[in-house]
Protein backbone atom coordinates (compact mmCIF):
# COMPACT_ATOMS: atom_id res chain seq x y z
CA UNK A 1 0.00 0.00 0.00
CA UNK A 2 1.13 3.51 -1.25
CA UNK A 3 0.78 6.66 1.13
CA UNK A 4 -1.20 8.25 -1.83
CA UNK A 5 -3.68 5.51 -1.60
CA UNK A 6 -4.37 5.88 2.23
CA UNK A 7 -7.51 8.25 2.50
CA UNK A 8 -7.04 11.20 4.63
CA UNK A 9 -9.77 11.37 7.85
CA UNK A 10 -12.88 13.37 7.33
CA UNK A 11 -12.50 17.08 8.61
CA UNK A 12 -14.09 17.29 11.62
CA UNK A 13 -14.53 19.28 15.11
CA UNK A 14 -11.21 17.47 16.77
CA UNK A 15 -9.41 18.52 13.74
CA UNK A 16 -10.29 22.07 14.35
CA UNK A 17 -9.22 21.47 17.86
CA UNK A 18 -5.64 19.98 17.08
CA UNK A 19 -4.65 22.87 14.54
CA UNK A 20 -6.40 25.79 16.66
CA UNK A 21 -4.98 25.19 19.27
CA UNK A 22 -1.57 24.12 18.33
CA UNK A 23 -1.26 27.35 16.17
CA UNK A 24 -2.30 29.21 19.71
CA UNK A 25 0.14 27.23 21.83
CA UNK A 26 -2.19 25.66 23.95
CA UNK A 27 -2.43 21.90 24.35
CA UNK A 28 -5.44 20.55 22.55
CA UNK A 29 -7.20 19.72 26.27
CA UNK A 30 -7.13 23.60 26.59
CA UNK A 31 -8.52 23.90 23.21
CA UNK A 32 -11.21 22.07 23.36
CA UNK A 33 -12.30 23.23 26.52
CA UNK A 34 -12.23 26.16 24.82
CA UNK A 35 -14.08 25.48 21.51
CA UNK A 36 -16.70 23.25 23.63
CA UNK A 37 -17.37 25.86 25.39
CA UNK A 38 -17.45 29.12 22.58
CA UNK A 39 -19.63 26.70 20.58
CA UNK A 40 -22.05 25.83 23.81
CA UNK A 41 -22.59 29.69 23.78
CA UNK A 42 -22.79 30.12 20.12
CA UNK A 43 -25.59 26.62 20.17
CA UNK A 44 -27.61 28.95 22.67
CA UNK A 45 -27.65 32.91 20.99
CA UNK A 46 -26.16 32.60 18.12
CA UNK A 47 -28.70 33.02 14.89
CA UNK A 48 -30.18 29.45 13.31
CA UNK A 49 -29.31 29.78 9.73
CA UNK A 50 -25.48 30.46 10.59
CA UNK A 51 -25.40 27.62 13.24
CA UNK A 52 -27.22 25.32 11.11
CA UNK A 53 -24.06 26.13 8.16
CA UNK A 54 -21.52 25.33 10.88
CA UNK A 55 -22.93 22.34 12.15
CA UNK A 56 -23.53 20.62 8.73
CA UNK A 57 -20.32 21.70 7.40
CA UNK A 58 -18.37 20.48 10.52
CA UNK A 59 -19.23 17.06 11.56
CA UNK A 60 -18.64 16.71 15.47
CA UNK A 61 -19.51 20.38 16.14
CA UNK A 62 -23.07 20.38 16.93
CA UNK A 63 -22.41 17.26 19.61
CA UNK A 64 -19.89 19.30 20.83
CA UNK A 65 -21.87 22.76 21.53
CA UNK A 66 -24.69 20.02 22.91
CA UNK A 67 -22.66 18.04 24.99
CA UNK A 68 -22.39 17.94 29.25
CA UNK A 69 -18.90 20.04 28.57
CA UNK A 70 -20.72 23.10 26.73
CA UNK A 71 -23.18 23.42 29.56
CA UNK A 72 -23.63 27.16 30.56
CA UNK A 73 -21.79 28.71 32.68
CA UNK A 74 -22.66 29.75 36.42
CA UNK A 75 -22.68 34.01 36.58
CA UNK A 76 -21.59 35.37 39.14
CA UNK A 77 -23.07 38.75 40.22
CA UNK A 78 -22.13 40.94 37.56
CA UNK A 79 -22.73 38.51 35.23
CA UNK A 80 -26.62 38.02 36.10
CA UNK A 81 -26.97 42.18 36.46
CA UNK A 82 -25.46 42.01 32.88
CA UNK A 83 -28.17 39.00 31.70
CA UNK A 84 -31.17 40.89 33.21
CA UNK A 85 -30.19 44.34 32.20
CA UNK A 86 -29.18 43.98 28.60
CA UNK A 87 -31.98 42.03 27.10
CA UNK A 88 -31.07 39.56 24.24
CA UNK A 89 -26.83 40.82 23.48
CA UNK A 90 -26.51 41.18 27.96
CA UNK A 91 -27.30 37.35 28.19
CA UNK A 92 -24.64 36.57 25.63
CA UNK A 93 -22.34 38.65 26.99
CA UNK A 94 -23.13 37.77 30.08
CA UNK A 95 -22.33 33.89 29.38
CA UNK A 96 -19.19 35.10 27.96
CA UNK A 97 -17.58 36.46 30.91
CA UNK A 98 -18.59 33.28 32.50
CA UNK A 99 -17.28 31.24 30.52
CA UNK A 100 -13.85 33.25 30.46
CA UNK A 101 -13.79 32.81 34.39
CA UNK A 102 -14.42 28.90 33.42
CA UNK A 103 -11.87 28.58 30.29
CA UNK A 104 -9.02 30.81 33.19
CA UNK A 105 -9.50 27.72 35.50
CA UNK A 106 -8.21 25.49 32.70
CA UNK A 107 -4.91 27.63 32.14
CA UNK A 108 -6.82 28.92 29.14
CA UNK A 109 -6.64 33.74 29.51
CA UNK A 110 -8.52 35.83 27.41
CA UNK A 111 -5.02 36.40 25.26
CA UNK A 112 -4.88 33.04 24.21
CA UNK A 113 -8.89 32.90 23.48
CA UNK A 114 -8.20 35.46 20.84
CA UNK A 115 -5.41 33.79 19.78
CA UNK A 116 -7.68 30.41 19.76
CA UNK A 117 -10.63 31.25 17.83
CA UNK A 118 -9.42 32.98 14.89
CA UNK A 119 -7.02 30.49 14.41
CA UNK A 120 -10.44 28.08 14.50
CA UNK A 121 -11.98 30.11 11.99
CA UNK A 122 -9.19 30.14 9.53
CA UNK A 123 -9.27 26.04 9.85
CA UNK A 124 -12.85 26.01 9.36
CA UNK A 125 -12.37 28.71 6.41
CA UNK A 126 -9.73 26.72 4.56
CA UNK A 127 -11.67 23.15 4.88
CA UNK A 128 -15.45 25.08 3.76
CA UNK A 129 -14.08 27.88 2.09
CA UNK A 130 -16.54 30.18 4.19
CA UNK A 131 -16.23 31.46 7.57
CA UNK A 132 -18.72 29.62 8.92
CA UNK A 133 -17.84 29.91 12.82
CA UNK A 134 -17.81 33.83 12.26
CA UNK A 135 -20.50 34.30 10.75
CA UNK A 136 -22.26 32.33 13.58
CA UNK A 137 -20.07 34.83 15.84
CA UNK A 138 -21.33 37.88 14.71
CA UNK A 139 -25.26 36.64 15.06
CA UNK A 140 -24.60 37.48 18.55
CA UNK A 141 -24.70 40.89 19.38
CA UNK A 142 -21.67 42.25 21.37
CA UNK A 143 -20.54 38.90 21.44
CA UNK A 144 -17.53 39.85 18.52
CA UNK A 145 -15.17 40.84 20.91
CA UNK A 146 -15.28 38.44 23.61
CA UNK A 147 -14.98 35.89 21.18
CA UNK A 148 -11.91 36.99 18.77
CA UNK A 149 -13.76 39.29 16.37
CA UNK A 150 -13.30 42.43 17.17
Amino acid sequence: MKVSDVTPPAFCFDQIVASAAASAGLTEAQGQVALIGALGLLDRHAGREPLAALYAAVPGAEAAARSKAAERPKRGLFGGLMASAGGVSGAAVAEAMGLLERLKEAGVDKAALKRLLPAARETVRAATGRDLLGEAVKSVPGLGPLLGDG
